[in-house]
C-alpha cells in the first residue's frame, strides 16, 4: 500500500471584494479585519496538525492567509497553478445579478448545469477574450496537485497546508468525485482530501470546526 498523504485546503480569509460582493477572480483584494482574525481562528485549530509543507496560490489573500496558519519554519511555496478563475473583463463588478445576466445574455440556466460548467460562459473571442476558458483552469489546477504529490513523495511528507480560493475548491472536488458539489466553502474553511493508491479522494469540505 502506498503511503497516504493529506491536504488540508484552506479558502483564504474574507477580503473588501468578498465583503462587498463584487467579482474578485484573480484581482488581489486584501483581507478585511473579519478576514484575518476568522484565518487566525483557523490556525489555532489546525496547530496541533505537524504541517510538512505550505502551498498557496500566488495571489495576495492567499499567501497572507497561509501566512497567517503557517510555522514561521514550514516551508512554504506560492504557485501560479492555484490562482482563482480568471473572469477577464468581469473582475471588478458588482456580483449581484451577475449569473442572471450571464443566462439572458448566453441563454444557459445556471441551475440545470453542474457548479464548475458555468464558468466555460466566462470566455467569449469578442465579448471576454481575457477570461480563462475551463478547460485550461482544470488542466492547471490538476498540475498543481500533481506537483504537490511528487513533491511529497519525493519528501516523504505527509500533511501538506494549501490555501487557495472558492472556486478552485468546488472545482478539484468536482474533479475527484466526478459529482456536482452544492454546498459552501466558507472562507478559512478546511477541505480534507487524501491521496493514497494514487487516487485522490474528498474526506470533508468546508469544515470550519
Amino acid at each position: 500500500m502506498s503511503k497516504t498523504i493529506n491536504i488540508y485546503y484552506v479558502r483564504h480569509g474574507e477580503t473588501y471584494f468578498n465583503a462587498k460582493n463584487m467579482i474578485q477572480g484573480q484581482c488581489d483584494a486584501p483581507l478585511t479585519p473579519n478576514g484575518l482574525s476568522v484565518a487566525k481562528t483557523m490556525a489555532e485549530k489546525l496547530k496541533s496538525i505537524k504541517f510538512d509543507a505550505g502551498y498557496s496560490s500566488d495571489l495576495r489573500r492567499a499567501v497572507t492567509t497561509l501566512d497567517i496558519i503557517a510555522d514561521d519554519n514550514l516551508p512554504k511555496y506560492h504557485l501560479k497553478e492555484f490562482r482563482e478563475f480568471g473572469f477577464g473583463v468581469y473582475e471588478g463588478d458588482s456580483g449581484v445579478g451577475f449569473w442572471d445576466m450571464m443566462e439572458t445574455k448566453y441563454n444557459f440556466k445556471v441551475n440545470e448545469i453542474p457548479f464548475t460548467e458555468k464558468y466555460k460562459y466566462l470566455y467569449h473571442e469578442v465579448d471576454n477574450p481575457t477570461a480563462e476558458k475551463l478547460d485550461d483552469f482544470k488542466t492547471r489546477l490538476l498540475k498543481g496537485f500533481d506537483h504537490i504529490i511528487d513533491e511529497a513523495k519525493k519528501h516523504d511528507q505527509k500533511n501538506i497546508l494549501l490555501v487557495g480560493h472558492g472556486i478552485t475548491i468546488h472545482a478539484i472536488i468536482e474533479l475527484i468525485s466526478k459529482e456536482e458539489f452544492k454546498g459552501m466553502v466558507p472562507n478559512s474553511s478546511v477541505t480534507k482530501i487524501k491521496h493514497e493508491n494514487n487516487e485522490f479522494k474528498i474526506e470533508y469540505v468546508g469544515r470550519l470546526d
